[in-house]
């Protein structure tokens, strides 16, 4: 299964989201690989550090990416690709090929309004898709770095009008332990003892439940 991460504006919080969820999952046992399409290559930096038990693969060539891909999903469980902030050959690529396309989005009308870009993307995909009688896909856009409960009722609302995209019901919230977590080359869902962390770690995996099929977890060992 590919789970693309994907917005073209930048600072949305795609690296971090994909960072998390391949951690996660490979927490709970499951074969992860990653792509990093970024060319900051900043989930690489982070994620060599964090579990170096993930193979990490990187290219910006469209027909490498397709065989790249092709590879990964006959040896790994679960593929997470963190997609580059601009919408390019490769973006279409990976949410042509994924199961899953997660955007997150932060909670204000100039990064909505941005991701409108990001929506008429999704669509092409899905045209693309139903002409050569693929699967429909799968899109859940993520509230993120959510400042307050009122703004984030106030953002859904304006999201669902602009957009027209399955939002997660689940937000996540601006919080420092994120940037704990660089520093410390972990993630917040590995920080023990740190409340901030623990109330993130919370956040995402109630998120993680939302948003993944179930049977990706099916008949995997649950880590302690």
């Amino acid at each position: 299964m590919l789970i693309a991460v994907v917005n073209q504006k930048g600072g949305a919080g795609k690296t971090t989201l994909a960072v998390h969820l391949a951690v996660h999952l490979f927490d709970q046992g499951l074969r992860v690989a990653f792509v990093d399409n970024d060319p900051q290559a900043s989930a690489t930096k982070w994620l060599s550090s964090v579990e170096p038990g993930i193979p990490l693969h990187s290219t910006h060539d469209s027909r490498e990416l397709v065989e790249l891909l092709q590879t990964l999903n006959d040896s790994h469980d679960v593929v997470i690709a963190d997609a580059a902030p601009r919408l390019n050959d490769q973006t279409h690529v990976l949410m042509y090929f994924a199961q899953r396309v997660l955007i997150p989005v932060k909670p204000s009308v100039l990064d909505l309004q941005a991701t409108v870009e990001t929506k008429a993307a999704v669509d092409r995909v899905a045209s693309a898709r139903t002409a050569d009688h693929a699967e429909p896909i799968a899109v859940r856009l993520i509230l993120n770095m959510v400042r307050s409960v009122g703004q984030q009722d106030k953002i859904m609302s304006q999201a669902m009008k602009s957009l027209n995209l399955p939002l997660a019901r689940q937000t996540v919230g601006l919080r420092d332990a994120y940037i704990k977590a660089v520093h410390r080359d972990t993630t917040v869902t590995r920080m023990k003892g740190d409340a901030g962390a623990v109330a993130a770690a919370r956040e995402l995996v109630q998120l993680f439940t939302e948003v993944i099929p179930h049977e990706l977890y099916r008949n995997q060992p649950v880590a302690a």
